[in-house]
């Protein structure tokens, strides 16, 4: 880029742009940084910088004509148009207020702004365009150019500052009659000096949206993505004019209510990027201007710098809804940044739980210390950091550490029974330690001498295991998971890379377990401290319950893997195991949780506030024949649920105790039966909350929907349906299902 062009991209005016709208909304960004691809807004400029690994980089601006055009030049066959803007903003010509000008026959010196006396930038040259065009209109009328040199090579507002007070000074001192602004400073000099104009127009920008050719070559499914959320950003700020202002007013430096003024009114629906006729005749008049002008020796035809194929594909992504439309008030303030370093550090010890008793009184103190504010947390999803750390030194999470290795080695019967409880309390925070017990046991069936110790002293001192184990669009079985561990060159370690999602509980953890295939196609389970080099957790769980489990995506680029953190857990399947219904029947204590909280509620409710129906003789509705005949009826369908829980629970400690291949088949028919049981029952008491304690419980500030929106999504964990085909192969033909991976 010659010194000219460098010249005119630094002076470029703050322009509103669908793509700065798309990477503020946050929902480019954040696609781009599931892919591994980081996105920055470069101060300098209207410019986003786009980086893929450590290597390659790519530049991506929004210019006004001049400074657009000026790069297409001189970089010509290196750099490519992928779309094309037109706004529409007021421009002015004013005087002071005192003035005694009222006609533009009378002002014959008129100021305009120059950046740099040594080129044209795109201050001076708009001005100059403008009242050119403006004389022209006005017969007889004769102007002379007042060229205000503005003392400032910075960029953005500070330029935007220095330009109106430069223009505020030739005003003030009589150096110009008048002087040219338009949108921003336009109104800045009417508000702030009491600015009095003599003409007002309405200015056709366009604005061109540029990048390398080698970004569109290297990475089209990049540059296609780029376009199409920059297309759906211009589509939701015509659907959402007043937060699109909101937004719009940060970008250009000019407060929210005085936008439309600025710019006509219409700026939230001038933001299409699509080029269009009206837009290219636009850009071609402003083209001819500075060529007769002398300020561009390169005449071009714009048309030709547009992929045509690459835009198609954009708009077909955004059709087919692989790009959708922006949520802003949906994104996590932790999807584009870290949880703070302060929630990982600095925290007491963990309380070391030696028995059965400890661990279950652990549990119900908990479950009463967070119970309060489940409801808050839920509705504004807020993430449970406080309460994680009060689980952590709790000594909750080394609960299930066998004796041997200093912990309680709680039966699962009572591990059942501490994730209900919790549960009970807040879904949420049942779920997010539940594979956390799933991977420790991980360890005691597979783990080397080196591997317990190291991750059963980490848990006993309070730290936590998330999970990373789902990928998106695998459709079969794991097998078929692209989640990739390799040896290193010198055979002294691995290489870990991939991308998941559904990740429960990765967002907080020290260590998050990681499902991947070795070299030999066998899948092993890699435990990835959290913070290690080439681990992204990206906290972007939209999911309508389970709201604050953290279930985001983990993205793995080429992490350092020492040996003894893989563990070979395809041999856990060599011998009949309950490892499979062990993780199973801690979904099924979860959704246990829920269904008493619910019912718990929907009691206390229809005690309280719940009126008669009406034409009944009872004084309270919890007096009414039909209210205590269907609190019965969910009352012995969550009787039986928990009775076939406990039963299940108490199957897995004895097949553990004694792992025969009957007395592992009926563990894993007992807790098939009991999460089948247990989702039919969940979901029906949520449902049946609302049945029972009437219209006035679906107010908002219950927030009772909650239960049922945390049962629906949890219950989808293994599709009960599945379960009948287990059991009913049991009962018809005494075939045990068996649980591979």
């Amino acid at each position: 880029m010659t010194s000219s062009v460098q010249q005119f991209t630094k002076t470029a005016k703050p322009l509103p742009h669908a793509l700065e709208l798309a990477y503020k909304l946050g929902g480019l960004p954040l696609d781009f940084k599931r892919r591994g691809v980081t996105l920055t807004k470069n101060q300098q400029g209207n410019e986003l910088d786009i980086t893929f690994g450590e290597q390659q980089s790519f530049s991506v601006r929004w210019d006004e004509p001049l400074a657009g055009l000026a790069l297409l030049a001189e970089e010509k066959d290196s750099r490519v148009i992928l779309g094309l803007t037109q706004i529409q903003l007021r421009g002015s010509i004013l005087v002071r207020a005192d003035s005694r000008i009222r006609r533009m026959q009378e002002a014959n010196v008129i100021g305009i702004p120059r950046i740099d006396d040594s080129i044209p930038d795109p201050w001076y040259m708009s001005a100059d365009r403008a009242v050119q065009r403006i004389a022209r209109s006005y017969p007889g009328c004769k102007i002379k150019h007042a060229l205000l040199n503005v003392n400032v090579h910075t960029v953005d507002h500070q330029q935007n500052q220095a330009v109106a007070q430069r223009l505020a000074e030739a005003l003030l001192s009589g150096e110009a009659d008048a002087v040219y602004a338009e949108g921003a400073l336009d109104q800045g000099l009417r508000t702030l000096l009491g600015a009095r104009s003599i003409h007002d127009e309405i200015v056709a920008l366009p604005v061109l949206l540029t990048a390398p050719r080698t970004f569109v070559e290297q990475q089209p499914e990049a540059a296609a993505r780029l376009i199409a959320h920059t297309g759906a950003a211009a589509r939701w700020a015509d659907q959402h004019a007043d937060d699109a202002y909101r937004l719009l007013g940060h970008v250009t430096g000019v407060a929210e209510k005085e936008l439309s003024d600025v710019f006509s009114g219409r700026l939230h629906a001038q933001l299409d990027i699509e080029p269009s006729s009206d837009k290219w005749a636009e850009l071609q008049g402003i083209q001819d201007w500075l060529a007769d002008n002398q300020y561009l020796h390169q005449p071009l035809e714009p048309e030709e710098y547009v992929p045509q194929e690459l835009l198609r594909e954009a708009q077909l992504l955004l059709e087919g809804g692989a790009v959708g439309q922006p949520k802003p008030k949906e994104l996590s303030p932790y999807a584009l940044t870290d949880l703070p370093q302060h929630f990982f550090a600095g925290r007491q010890p963990a309380r070391v739980l030696k028995t059965e008793k400890e661990a279950l009184e652990a549990a119900s103190r908990f479950a009463e210390s967070v119970k309060a504010g489940a409801s808050e947390r839920d509705r504004e999803r807020r993430l449970p950091l406080a309460e994680l750390r009060e689980l952590s030194e709790s000594g909750l999470l080394g609960v299930t550490v066998p004796q041997s290795y200093g912990g309680a080695g709680v039966t699962v019967a009572v591990l059942t029974e501490i994730i209900r409880i919790i549960s009970k309390a807040d879904s949420s925070l049942g779920q997010i330690p539940q594979n956390h017990y799933y991977f420790l046991k991980s360890v005691e069936l597979v783990g080397t001498e080196e591997q317990k110790r190291l991750f059963f002293g980490e848990v006993l001192r309070g730290a936590l295991l998330g999970n990373a184990i789902a990928e998106r669009g695998v459709k079969k079985d794991f097998k078929h998971m692209s989640t990739r561990l390799a040896r290193t060159a010198g055979n002294t370690g691995y290489r870990l890379s991939g991308t998941k999602f559904y990740s429960t509980g990765a967002l907080y953890a020290q260590w998050i377990p990681v499902a991947a295939l070795n070299e030999e196609d066998k899948r092993v389970i890699v435990y990835v401290p959290r913070h290690a080099q080439g681990v992204t957790v990206i906290d972007d769980w939209s999911g309508i319950g389970q709201r604050t489990t953290g279930s985001g995506s983990v993205i793995l680029r080429d992490v350092d893997i020492p040996e003894h953190y893989v563990l070979p857990q395809y041999q856990i399947f060599d011998l009949p195991n309950t490892y499979l219904a062990f993780g199973q029947i801690l979904h099924a204590a979860i959704d246990a949780g829920i269904a008493q909280a619910a019912i718990e509620d929907a009691a206390v409710f229809v005690r309280e506030k719940t009126r008669p129906v009406y034409g009944s003789n009872a004084e309270r509705a919890s007096d009414e024949p039909d209210q205590i005949r269907r609190f019965g009826e969910l009352g012995i369908k969550l009787y039986a649920s928990e009775a076939l829980l406990e039963k299940a629970a108490a199957a897995i400690d004895k097949a553990v105790l004694e792992p025969t291949s009957d007395h592992v088949g009926q563990a894993g028919l007992l807790v098939d039966s009991a999460k089948y049981s247990m989702t039919e029952t969940v979901i029906e008491i949520t449902n049946a909350l609302f049945e029972t304690a009437g219209t006035a419980s679906m107010d908002q500030k219950y927030n009772y929907d909650r239960h049922w929106r945390n049962a629906r999504i949890h219950t989808l964990h293994d599709p009960a349906r599945l379960k009948l085909h287990h059991v009913g192969k049991w009962v018809l033909n005494g075939e045990y299902h068996e649980y591979k991976m």
